[in-house]
């Protein structure tokens, strides 16, 4: 008889894990799709004597610019359709700053 109380103990003992296991499993959660900013920078590229607009991970460049504020107002024209971030470099490569600028769509 020890035999089949053993038996029954080592089931329950399954039931209770396959139990714990139910309940720790995580329910099911509707993930919202978090809005990334596209990073683009604005450096100078001393070989042709032009700024550059880059976007983080892209090979190909966006466009190039004789002058750094032509280059920030085509940035600036990039924003107005979606939301992004600007990292400006100084013309030796230094870090210069960083801009957030959003789209100013109206929504209706």
């Amino acid at each position: 008889m020890a035999l089949f109380k053993r038996n029954k103990s080592v089931e329950d003992e399954k039931k209770v894990k396959d139990e714990k296991v139910e309940k720790a499993e995580p329910k099911e959660k509707k993930a919202e799709p978090k809005e990334r900013k596209a990073i683009y920078r604005v450096v100078y590229d001393k070989e042709n004597r032009v700024w550059l607009i880059k976007k983080d991970g892209a090979k190909r460049v966006i466009a190039s610019f004789p002058t750094k504020e032509d280059a920030l107002a085509r940035v600036k024209e990039l924003c107005e359709s979606q939301n992004l971030k600007v990292i400006v470099h100084k013309k030796d490569g230094k870090f210069q700053k960083k801009n957030v600028l959003s789209s100013k769509r109206k929504e209706n």
